[in-house]
């Protein structure tokens, strides 16, 4: 069974173009309501109706043996018959299936994310009928404490189809929402059916290689307070695409180019169509800083909430000024990045975003362990703007930092 990632979902991960998608893939396996099987990991579960009806098989079975009535023999043979067929079927209908789902290569917690899920029937002779897709994968560190009690996985239902014909392939394209930011495993999938009366739940599991899906927090509109923010202009040429008088680089022409940037001298020299690119004016830096070390004396749940709440401001921050085309960089805790401009750099800063997690207490790291690594002292005050983002109480950041910074207390 194949199940491809798409640009937001996998089981092979592979990067491709924006265009792609990202595929994972297995070979020929739905939650019942049965606990236990669903704990064991059986491959049946009973239903209601399943239940109702074994139990209508054992009263039957019970007054063939008591009256020796052979009616109520052909009745019990009928209805050992169903469960047979039953059984049969869908076991039928489970087997030679490969299913692949195709992810985004960008998804966005509590924003859809288009899947493109593809289920194969490899038989000659047989179809398939009413099978559901579901991944497969860990529960996720933070919350494995809380698994213990409970399976030590987590299923997300994909797709449902009604009917695969044999030797074909039926695809949908199913909208998937992830509510919260964070890393995703599938490290297999299941196929499972009801077909053809409802009366038990079948499964096949199907094991694939680890795949990871990253889930970034969702950029938000800024307030009109924060568009008012200083951004200092360098003083120096800086080195990217701008649009100064001061040539950057020669290249193949683009239909949306600008005729009037046409160099036709290196036109005629390489025989084909060729643009002048030009150097920024200046250099508008800005640093993002979200402070995740843990204060002391607080409630956990009001700072997961504070925390998530800096987590998107932060990823609103580096989006609205990557398209006000400044270079932006995200320090997290104690992990740096460098300045960059474009989606690219944009994809990178919300991916680490998206893994952050907040730093545990520790009483022999002092208080404010990022104005102390010399962050703010690497570069000259009129090159760089930073943007603090912290949970410390407010009034215990120094002077030094507000008169180089906006900080903003979650």
């Amino acid at each position: 069974m194949v199940l491809p990632l798409p640009t937001s979902y996998p089981t092979t991960a592979s990067r491709a173009p924006a265009s792609s998608r990202r595929r994972v893939s297995a070979s020929s396996h739905r939650r019942g309501p049965s606990r236990l099987s669903r704990h064991l990991g059986l491959p049946v579960e009973v239903t209601a109706g399943g239940a109702i009806f074994v139990g209508v098989v054992i009263l039957v079975a019970f007054g063939a043996w008591a009256t020796g009535n052979n009616l109520v023999f052909l009745v019990l043979s009928m209805l050992a018959s169903t469960l047979f067929v039953s059984w049969a079927a869908a076991r039928a209908s489970l087997r030679d299936l490969t299913a692949s789902a195709r992810f985004p290569d960008h998804i966005f917690a509590g924003e859809p994310a288009e899947v493109i899920v593809t289920l194969r029937n490899a038989k000659r002779l047989l179809p398939s009928f009413s099978v559901v897709v579901e991944t497969r994968g860990p529960v996720p560190l933070r919350l494995a404490g809380k698994a213990r009690r409970g399976p030590l996985f987590i299923k997300r239902t994909l797709a449902y189809f009604t009917y695969v014909p044999h030797g074909a392939a039926a695809e949908q394209r199913v909208d998937q929402l992830f509510r919260k930011r964070g890393r995703m495993r599938i490290s297999g999938f299941e196929l499972s059916t009801r077909f053809p009366f409802g009366l038990f739940g079948h499964r096949r599991r199907l094991r694939t290689r680890d795949v990871e899906i990253v889930v970034y927090p969702r950029p938000e509109p800024i307030g009109d307070e924060l568009h008012l923010l200083p951004l200092y202009a360098g003083h120096l040429q800086s080195f990217r695409r701008g649009t100064s008088q001061d040539l950057f680089s020669l290249r193949d022409y683009q239909p949306q180019d600008d005729l009037r940037h046409i160099d036709w001298k290196a036109t005629a020299r390489a025989q084909r169509l060729t643009v002048r690119e030009f150097t920024a004016e200046d250099e508008r830096r800005i640093t993002i800083i979200l402070d995740t070390q843990t204060p002391e004396n607080i409630d956990e749940e009001n700072f997961r909430i504070r925390f998530e709440r800096g987590v998107v401001l932060a990823a609103s921050l580096v989006k609205h000024f990557i398209d006000e085309r400044a270079e932006v960089r995200i320090i997290t805790g104690a992990e740096r990045g460098g300045f960059g401009v474009g989606r690219e750099h944009l994809y990178r800063a919300l991916r680490r975003l998206a893994l952050v997690q907040p730093d545990p207490i520790d009483s022999a790291r002092r208080p404010q362990p990022l104005l102390e690594a010399g962050v703010f002292a690497e570069t000259s005050p009129g090159s760089n703007y930073f943007i603090l983002l912290t949970t410390a109480t407010p009034g215990s950041i120094p002077a030094s930092i507000w008169r180089r910074s906006h900080v903003i207390y979650l």
